[in-house]
């Protein structure tokens, strides 16, 4: 084999090389059970635990699990108007914090606006024609099996986003938190005290972010989308305490542990008691709800370009009471040490939900199969 040859061989290696890690670099990572874990590059993320109801759950198309989907900001999911191409609807399968409680969690890129938590089941698109004859792209149960929630904020919350916490206190929640930021005594902000800063970007004020916080649906606030016909549930972001001397898993309205239990904010998640809907209590024993509308928040700028199906309404869906419980916070973890990158695997789910990655593995597999055919082709050409 003549030096030419050999040189032009290690060129085609060369270029499918390259080519190969190009690719591979723009994709999500996917740990081994197939879950998100943020991608290689990616410094600050907010730890968001979720607490999937138990009647989400559907033994017959083997929905068990939590979803988590976003359609802009880093690692973004396939959105439907072609502006993000990373996994399609139902999203991301989320890390599970308690298989027992139904208790998930996912550590979001902090640039992502909005997301919605479903049971990671796609449950296809129902369309009626005009006729009225209604048809499913799967089946009438499959459709009504999948679950989710209307599309939250989930950046940050400022002074006026909110009901729920705008209306907390006596409406004095926002002015004891930048008290406490700003001063010495940092009791009130707990456990809480690096998810609250003075936002100065959009001159927005005293904001706190959803770290280690949990997202616990309303049953009773639920919405059939216009376009897909889909029931979503609205909810909201609370403190989340960890467990109690009882074992019970616990959540609420304050950053404080003590103050809570003091102003009748602080609840317990039970999966298999009937969820309950806490008010808001303005005074300890005044359950005066608020109602979160989380009015457009944040410059999110998001906009319900929600991939494909099922998308909720938006902005946490004027959400007002939390109504099951959740878990304790853990750091952070924007890396996994057994994660793998999709272009390694290409899981799909058992509900039919292809996880991101596939498009990354076929491109890489494309481009090694042209070099070795440039390659093959070549030999020939010189012999």
């Amino acid at each position: 084999m003549s030096k030419k040859l050999i040189s032009i061989i290690l060129s085609c290696v060369l270029v499918a090389s390259l080519a190969v890690v190009g690719v591979v670099s723009v994709s999500a990572a996917i740990d081994n059970d197939g879950r998100y874990v943020p991608s290689k590059g990616v410094t600050e993320t907010n730890r968001i635990y979720f607490f999937m109801p138990e009647s989400w759950k559907s033994e017959k198309f083997n929905a068990t699990d939590a979803g988590a989907y976003w359609w802009s900001g880093t690692d973004a999911c396939e959105a439907k108007d072609g502006s993000a191409k990373g996994a399609p609807w139902p999203g991301y399968k989320m890390q599970v914090y308690d298989a027992d409680a139904n208790l998930f969690y996912i550590d979001l890129p902090a640039d992502a606006p909005n997301i919605i938590f479903n049971n990671f089941l796609n449950g296809g698109e129902k369309t009626t024609d005009k006729s009225g004859k209604v048809t499913y792209q799967y089946s009438k149960e499959q459709f009504e099996a999948a679950a989710q929630t209307k599309d939250a904020t989930c950046q940050y919350y400022s002074d006026g986003d909110d009901e729920y916490y705008d209306n907390m206190l006596d409406s004095k929640f926002w002015t004891k938190a930048q008290e406490a930021v700003e001063g010495n005594d940092k009791s009130f902000l707990g456990d809480f005290k690096d998810n609250f800063f003075i936002e100065t970007e959009y001159d927005l004020g005293i904001s706190m972010t959803f770290d280690n916080m949990i997202f616990v649906i309303d049953p009773e606030n639920s919405d059939v989308n216009d376009l897909s016909g889909k029931v979503s549930y609205g909810g909201n972001f609370y403190f989340f305490y960890g467990k109690n001397a009882d074992g019970k898993y616990e959540y609420g309205g304050l950053p404080n542990y003590e103050m809570a239990k003091d102003n009748g904010v602080l609840y317990v998640l039970d999966k298999d008691a009937k969820p309950a809907t806490p008010g808001q209590a303005d005074k300890p024993g005044d359950n005066n709800n608020g109602g979160n509308n989380n009015g457009g928040n944040n410059n999110n700028g998001g906009n319900n370009n929600n991939g494909g199906n099922n998308n909720g309404a938006n902005n946490n869906g004027g959400n007002t009471n939390p109504t099951a419980t959740v878990p304790a916070p853990d750091k952070n973890a924007t890396s996994s040490a057994d994660s793998v990158s999709t272009s390694d695997t290409t899981p799909t789910s058992d509900n039919g939900a292809v996880q991101t990655g596939v498009a990354t593995a076929a491109a890489a597999l494309a481009v090694v199969l042209i070099a070795g055919g440039a390659v093959l082709y070549t030999r020939k050409r010189f012999e």
